[in-house]
């Protein structure tokens, strides 16, 4: 057997782990759906390792091939059209499919502490394990057609695991706008899709990206097939990672579970844009205008979302903005054509991102489910573990010297400070801008949470509220005895059908919390951490260890942008010295002794990042009243950013009302002017059958009358019409 015979089982596993959690949902085993789910990512993970480094030291990927590529069965076959599943493996997959199951590991092993004792368990455990299935899918598929059969597959899990508890109207909603709003990027997709096939007549990447695509005389044919293929591609990419303006689903996605939200902003489903970008990136370099508009959007995106994070007080909100900036971090570098750098930054972004989800969750599921900063302070004297991973979390995301974000964020930096074409130092430029507001915003929440004096919420010491709680007789402590899904407390039995049943809105249920397991009173006095199981801190441990150390890899290898730029390398369009052979336009970058160097923009980085820090020290741990003062002193700059731009708002009066209005009048136009014709056509027919029934009265002496009368009827109007 070769090296990819092995892939296939990659995406087998966490398939066959959410069947069997489905199967043990009604047995007394349930409770155990995390072992077959965290088994099947395990298992997944060790064979994309073993993949990773069969390509590393060549054995995957032999003869000097940029790929390597198997047919696993014929998919669909209809006269000419044929597509196969089949596998297509080269560095830019392998890199993926590694560290999406290495890190989804780690949060499905932090879900099992963080979850235990959840209504839905099982079926938890069996939507996350879809949700890894249709993403290595993605990432392993051999044509577009399996991409997008992967790329639909995380749309249904998003949707599933964001309206996880969907006993709450904020969740159902939050799902649903997600779905819809990636409906726009697929359609765009699935036309891109149907536009290759027609000007390839082939889906498979082999044929797409190694065949004609470098003909001149081939793309002059297609000029505009060239061109709208890539722009469809953008938008399918820009609504899957939260893009401006399709990002508005994502901060709602918080309305999921803390570990959904780690896997959704740091493993899959809002890197598959990126990916598809960076894979499709050949069609892009060869329509530079469209390339170049991915940059441009990157870049404000990535501005828009600092700004918004600036003035939010959820702590999950903050990092869901952040992680919106950050993938405008990645698009900037892929509209730069530095695939590579792109590719570096989601790969530190991962560890990063997850660890501040998960460190979050710890907090969330200490202070009974509260996250506004303005509500808890000092937590450093009562989360040690959980402090010293979050503050590793910051300084990454913050592009503090040494850690993982500072080398690959200053790489795609110093790509577009290098770019010849006329934005590219411009969006270094805002993407300095950017960086400094993030280093703000990202230790603004590290100095009001963790620093400081000590100050927890009333809620501090319960677990967070459950949404599958029913109403129930309560003790002593406001607690309702019978509740469904305390975490940590074993299954009351109840059918999940009395709870969809019971009818309740989620501001009564938000009121209940899990069962107490402190006293509100005494909180500020536990003499213990309040860390939680070594189930969820040892992950944040090991994600702790990955953002300070992943960043090294693009640092040290012996070629320029370390191991991974030299592993990419191997991709011709992910090189990252030559960048591509580009034409008519040539060579993208600067000539050598022109460039911005690596350590130039690295020192710039490292003095934007330390600034940043220093003055959220200052406003929110020295000096907190200082920052509420300026704040009421710029309200309406101040209120512009909690409202987030107003998009929202531009969306609902501007989209969704007049949809909702025209929706209305078509319906009326249905009901009274459709229904009505049919309602009249229909009418007359039963009018005559009831005019006439009376004649049916069962004496043959009137239907002899009738008969003769007929006939005679029948013989004038005969002898009328032949005279």
């Amino acid at each position: 057997m070769t090296p990819i015979d092995f892939a296939p089982l990659i995406p087998a596993f966490p398939l066959a782990a959410a069947i069997l959690a489905a199967l043990l949902s009604g047995t007394k085993l349930k409770r155990a759906a995390h072992v077959p789910a965290i088994s099947g990512v395990a298992l997944s993970f060790f064979v994309a390792l073993f993949l990773l480094l069969k390509c590393q030291w060549g054995q995957a990927i032999a003869g000097g091939a940029p790929y390597v590529q198997s047919t696993l069965w014929t998919w669909i076959a209809a006269g000419g059209f044929k597509v196969s599943a089949g596998i297509f493996l080269d560095p830019l997959a392998a890199l993926f499919v590694t560290f999406v199951t290495g890190v989804s590991l780690l949060i499905f092993i932090y879900s099992a502490g963080y979850m235990e004792g959840d209504y839905g368990y099982w079926r938890f455990f069996a939507y996350m394990s879809i949700f890894v299935f249709f993403m290595t899918t993605l990432v392993l598929a051999n044509n577009f057609l399996l991409v997008y059969l992967g790329w639909e597959g995380v749309g249904l899990a998003s949707y599933l695991l964001i309206g996880y508890y969907y006993p709450r109207p904020s969740a159902r909603d939050a799902a649903t706008k997600a779905f819809i709003t990636n409906r726009i990027g697929d359609t765009c997709f699935a036309v891109a899709v149907l536009m290759l096939y027609l000007t390839f007549h082939s889906l498979k990447f082999s044929t797409v990206f190694y065949g004609v695509l470098a003909n001149p005389a081939f793309r002059a044919a297609h000029a505009t097939a060239l061109f709208w293929i890539p722009l469809l591609l953008m938008f399918g990419a820009f609504a899957k990672s939260a893009q401006f303006p399709l990002h508005v689903w994502l901060p709602d996605a918080m309305e999921g579970p803390t570990p959904v939200s780690a896997l959704i902003h740091a493993a899959t489903m809002v890197t598959a844009g990126v990916y598809l970008i960076a894979r499709c990136l050949p069609l892009f370099l060869y329509d530079q205008p469209v390339l170049h508009l991915v940059g441009i959007i990157g870049c404000f995106t990535a501005f828009l979302a600092a700004t918004i994070a600036l003035r939010q007080f959820d702590m999950k909100r903050i990092w869901a903005y952040s992680t919106i900036s950050q993938l405008g971090y990645m698009f900037m570098g892929l509209g730069v054509a530095a695939g590579a750098s792109a590719v570096f930054h989601v790969f530190t972004h991962a560890f990063f991102k997850a660890l501040l989800f998960l460190a979050t969750g710890s907090v969330m599921h200490a202070m009974g489910g509260e996250l506004d900063i303005r509500k808890m302070s000092g937590l450093g004297k009562k989360m040690p573990i959980t402090t010293v991973c979050i503050l590793t979390g910051c300084l990454a995301l913050a592009g503090f010297p040494g850690f993982s974000g500072f080398f690959s964020k200053d790489d795609i930096l110093s790509a577009a400070m290098n770019a010849t074409w006329g934005l590219g130092p411009w969006l270094a430029v805002i993407g300095l801008l950017t960086a400094l507001l993030t280093a703000y915003y990202t230790f603004r929440v590290f100095f009001r949470v963790f620093c400081g004096e000590l100050r927890l919420p009333a809620t501090a010491g319960q677990h967070e509220p459950s949404a599958f709680t029913l109403p129930g007789p309560q003790d002593g402590g406001g607690n309702r005895r019978g509740d469904a899904g305390t975490r940590g407390h074993g299954d009351t039995g109840k059918d999940e059908g009395k709870i969809a049943a019971a009818g309740y809105e989620p501001e009564t249920v938000n009121q209940t919390p899990h069962t107490t397991i402190h006293k509100p009173e005494i909180a500020s006095h536990y003499p213990h951490s309040l860390d939680g199981a070594p189930t969820m801190w040892l992950p944040l441990i090991l994600l702790a260890i990955g953002a300070t150390c992943a960043g090294y890899l693009g640092v040290f290898g012996g070629t320029e942008g370390g191991w991974i730029g030299g592993f990419l390398g191997r991709v011709p369009h992910m090189q990252p010295a030559v960048r591509y052979v580009v034409a008519p336009a040539g060579d993208m970058y600067l000539p050598a002794p022109w460039r911005v160097s690596p350590s130039v923009m690295m020192l710039i980085g490292a003095v934007v990042s330390l600034v940043g820090i220093g003055a959220a020290a200052y406003w929110h741990w020295f000096n907190r009243s200082a920052a509420d003062t300026l704040a009421g002193a710029v309200r309406p700059v101040a209120s512009f950013l909690e409202n987030k731009w107003y998009i929202d708002e531009l969306y609902r009066y501007g989209l969704v009302r007049p949809l909702r209005l025209l929706g209305h009048v078509l319906w009326r136009v249905d009901r009274w002017v459709v229904d009505g014709v049919v309602g009249v056509i229909g009418g007359i027919p039963r009018w005559l059958g009831f005019s006439i029934r009376s004649s049916e009265s069962g004496r043959l002496r009137s239907y002899a009358f009738g008969m003769v009368t007929g006939a005679v009827l029948v013989l004038l109007v005969m002898w009328y019409w032949l005279r």
